[in-house]
């Protein structure tokens, strides 16, 4: 029996046929978080757009997925991780530059606000790709941590683990910048 919910299911079926509404449904379902996912794995907004278009490119395709046998949801963020870890591996990373269009109403905090977002960005950047996708996932994609593990093909315990060494890292690296001199700690 599918994991797949019901709609979803019906979605994929009529996209395998052609229908064009029910293609652009799937895609606005995941486009963002395919996307998010890929662009906090490499900062390169051109590569996150990349890898967001090669996902759905093979969901076109559909003759490698199965509903029988999985989500949707694993099979889309499983082709991004792939090629994320291909791009990583092969180009190292990009960094692109987020520019603001709106002028800030406090600078100060504004500026504040960037910096601290931009000292996490960095540390999250710098953990090892496998502890950073984990990261990633739970934190900014929100996935559980068996839809994560359905991705990343690893058991929930590792993922688990790659969490924990991930949060001791960021905490570790983090903790002198955001709290100088402060015994509070990062959780």
């Amino acid at each position: 029996m599918s994991d797949m919910p019901a709609d979803e299911a019906t979605l994929l079926q009529e996209a395998r046929r052609g229908n064009e509404a029910a293609f652009a449904s799937l895609y606005t379902l995941y486009r963002t978080g395919l996307f998010g996912f890929a662009w906090r794995m490499t900062g390169s907004t051109q590569t996150a757009e990349d890898v967001t278009q090669e996902c759905f490119l093979a969901l076109a395709d559909g003759s490698r997925f199965d509903p029988q046998r999985g989500r949707l949801q694993a099979y889309l963020f499983g082709i991004a991780r792939h090629m994320v870890f291909r791009h990583l591996k092969v180009s190292g990373r990009e960094a692109d530059e987020l520019s603001e269009c709106a002028a800030p109403e406090d600078v100060v905090e504004d500026l504040l606000a960037a910096e601290r977002s931009e000292l996490v960005r960095g540390a999250i950047a710098s953990l090892p790709a496998l502890q950073r996708e984990a990261i990633v996932l739970f934190e900014y994609e929100e996935l559980p941590l068996d839809a994560i593990a359905a991705i990343t093909g690893a058991d929930v315990g590792a993922v688990k683990a790659r969490l924990s060494r991930a949060r001791q890292s960021l905490r570790k690296r983090l903790e002198p910048v955001l709290f100088p001199g402060n015994e509070r700690k990062l959780s």
